[in-house]
């Protein structure tokens, strides 16, 4: 179920793009939808346009003269970063970069790196991330840059936001990791990746969830890397020092509620 909305998130907020810039499914800013709700006045309104027609030198004409243009959005993903990331305009979010733009949007809006990890290339997330643009969610917001690269099934994504700095024991409002995203959506290749990163393979969610009773479970996953990964994970489970078999998820509730959970003979 926490899957199922985690990616339904991803989906709502990312449509086929004719340049095959993006993975499928993924909705891009319109002209028209973020020219209805742009911030900033007439001249909000002129940038945005120089923005979707690759107009760089109107564009950083424009943050020159008012440095408060930088923070023009409307709508989600209808930033200034995002609509260059959307048109696969390179040059553009190296100009807006150069011109003060921040790499990661503006505070009251969606992170441009949220578009960013869903290209088909490397290269805009990393930039943003390079430029000042955060791994981690944003105070007061739940979303996990994380969960997008993991709900996307894209180990490159998830070893490039571990190399700029994600939190890989960042705890959400449910309680759950990263490896908890991982283990709900199948993805077992990047559950194995995120424990050899230092995930912690007793942690568990709020539902009780842990990796031992994931991986004890029949394999859902897709692919055949998945599936190789989960009984990877499963033959581990005796090393690391799980009881044969895991305890289930209300087990674990009430182990934690007794303080005894993670067992003493824990160990990754």
């Amino acid at each position: 179920m926490r899957a199922a909305l985690l990616l339904f998130a991803v989906v709502a907020v990312s449509a086929a793009d004719a340049k095959g810039c993006f993975v499928p499914e993924t909705v891009l800013p319109t002209r028209a939808g973020v020219l209805a709700k742009v911030n900033n006045g007439a001249a909000g309104r002129d940038l945005v346009a120089a923005v979707f027609d690759g107009n760089a030198d109107h564009a950083t004409k424009l943050l020159s003269a008012d440095k408060r243009l930088r923070d023009t959005h409307g709508g989600t993903l209808g930033d200034l970063l995002s609509i260059a990331i959307a048109t696969c305009d390179k040059p553009m979010v190296e100009r807006l970069l150069a011109a003060g733009v921040p790499a990661g949007g503006p505070a009251d809006a969606e992170p441009p790196l949220t578009l960013a990890l869903r290209a088909t290339e490397p290269w805009y997330a990393e930039t943003l991330l390079k430029a000042g643009a955060s791994a981690n969610p944003r105070p007061g917001r739940n979303g996990r840059p994380l969960d997008d690269a993991i709900m996307l099934g894209s180990a490159g994504a998830v070893r490039l936001l571990l190399d700029h700095g994600a939190r890989i024991e960042d705890v959400d409002s449910l309680g759950a990791r990263p490896l908890q995203t991982a283990l709900d959506a199948h993805r077992f290749a990047i559950a194995e990746l995120l424990i050899s990163r230092g995930a912690d393979p007793w942690a568990s969610d709020n539902s009780g969830g842990t990796l031992g009773w994931a991986v004890s479970r029949p394999s859902l996953a897709q692919s055949a890397d998945d599936k190789a990964a989960h009984d990877r994970l499963a033959a581990r489970l005796k090393s690391i020092g799980w009881p044969s078999p895991p305890p289930s998820p209300s087990e674990v509730r009430a182990l934690k509620a007794k303080g005894a959970w993670p067992p003493a003979r824990a160990r990754h």
